[in-house]
């Protein structure tokens, strides 16, 4: 028996360069990209994981992930395992905390899993507003990351993975299969439920044709199967039944 937990860190808009602002009360929008940030706590019987770490978003002082942790009687020190999706800032940002000048990471004790073609691909294209290289580069320094480098796999006995490119050029989406109910988590290629109602491709996309057609494909299992799936970035449902 495992435990699926939504993180949300909040609802946001994109400025002119990809910075995450806020939406609160007050803010008033035209035509800037609306959108959720939220990382998934699994919690099975051996680890406790994150699916991507957030953009490290705070209110009052306070990590409104860690928030959210403490709910669950989790701290960061607690986390086992971090499966990244790929590199955009608002996935991996809340991997570290600036701190005493320098920056440490909030979860310790967690091997990190990063494809590693991933990271050869945002070294690439250097000026991609996208990612945040600073920190990116302080995230390749740390001693707890595991290296992925197969096409697909299985992490543990219930999450599997799939580099599927799309969205970015080696991004991976994690299937986790609890008894009779298998979740899905498509991250940037699937965000939004609305997603599966556009037969389009998006600009905001590596290649948006391919994360088209992946959502074409995943759309007749999820119909057949039943997935739940687990949407990073839908304002309205963090978790969609």
């Amino acid at each position: 028996m495992i435990k699926v937990v939504p993180l949300k860190e909040g609802d946001f808009y994109e400025d002119e360069v990809k910075n995450f602002l806020p939406i609160e009360e007050n803010t008033v929008l035209t035509n800037e990209i609306q959108l959720a940030v939220c990382p998934f706590l699994i919690v099975t019987e051996k680890y406790t994981i994150l699916l991507d770490a957030g953009l490290g978003y705070q209110e009052n002082g306070e990590y409104v992930l860690d928030a959210y942790l403490k709910r669950e009687g989790i701290s960061p020190i607690d986390i086992d395992r971090i499966y990244l999706s790929h590199l955009h800032k608002d996935h991996v940002n809340g991997l570290m905390e600036y701190r005493d000048g320098k920056y440490v990471c909030r979860f310790p004790n967690a091997s990190i899993y990063l494809q590693r073609r991933e990271v050869s691909f945002a070294e690439l294209i250097q000026d991609d507003i996208s990612f945040d290289y600073e920190i990116l580069e302080e995230i390749l320094k740390l001693p707890n990351i595991v290296w992925m480098n197969e096409d697909e796999g299985r992490l543990d006995e219930y999450i599997r993975y799939r580099v599927v490119g799309g969205h970015t050029a080696y991004m991976q989406v994690f299937w986790v299969k609890d008894d009779d109910v298998t979740y899905f988590y498509g991250t940037d290629n699937l965000p939004k439920y609305s997603y599966l109602t556009y037969n389009m491709a998006f600009k905001t996309d590596y290649d948006g044709k391919k994360a088209m057609q992946w959502r074409a494909e995943w759309k007749d299992e999820i119909v057949k199967d039943r997935w739940v799936l687990l949407l990073y970035h839908d304002m309205e449902h963090s978790i969609y039944r």
